[in-house]
């Protein structure tokens, strides 16, 4: 009987650290429609991400229709057992613009998930810092997925409100 106590005890202990997840869970993508043209629609995002959310556009495919954003830190998990700084998290995003009969279809994804921590370590009476990148599809068990859709929907709805004016 001890045994089986000491062992739900390890599990909650676990589950305390990692979400106990081996394969990446899909993160939904955000679907927004506008009344403007494609173009319209572009220049609106574009202006949104670089002047209101401060990001870059890295890259552009397909033409111009579809933009990628420099990464984004959106959250510091500092929870119990985390390193000094926490774990950040980092999204790039990617945004795609379709035209309809009526305007714009915008669909608003993550591109790349990441998790970036530092150590710093004495090695011989030297401080050394070790810089780590963790992303989602390798180490799914590390995100907080809820933190990850919340931070789809608010991009969703940051966007969503500057295209809709």
């Amino acid at each position: 009987m001890a045994r089986w106590a000491v062992l739900v005890v390890v599990a909650f202990l676990l589950a305390a650290c990692y979400h106990m997840r081996v394969v990446a869970e899909p993160i939904k993508a955000r679907t927004i429609t506008a009344r403007q043209p494609p173009g319209e629609s572009l220049r609106r995002i574009r202006r949104v991400l670089e002047e209101e959310l401060h990001l870059r556009v890295v890259d552009e495919e397909q033409v111009g229709s579809v933009l990628i954003s420099a990464p984004r830190q959106f959250y510091v998990d500092t929870g119990f057992g985390q390193p000094a700084g926490g774990r950040k998290y980092f999204v790039q995003l990617q945004i795609e613009v379709q035209g309809q009969s009526s305007g714009s279809r915008i669909n608003i994804k993550g591109r790349n998930f990441e998790l970036r921590t530092s150590y710093v370590y004495s090695e011989h009476g030297q401080l050394e810092t070790l810089y780590k990148v963790y992303p989602y599809e390798e180490y799914p068990g590390m995100f907080n997925t809820d933190i990850m859709n919340q931070e789809m929907q608010k991009m969703a709805e940051i966007i969503g409100r500057d295209i809709k004016e």
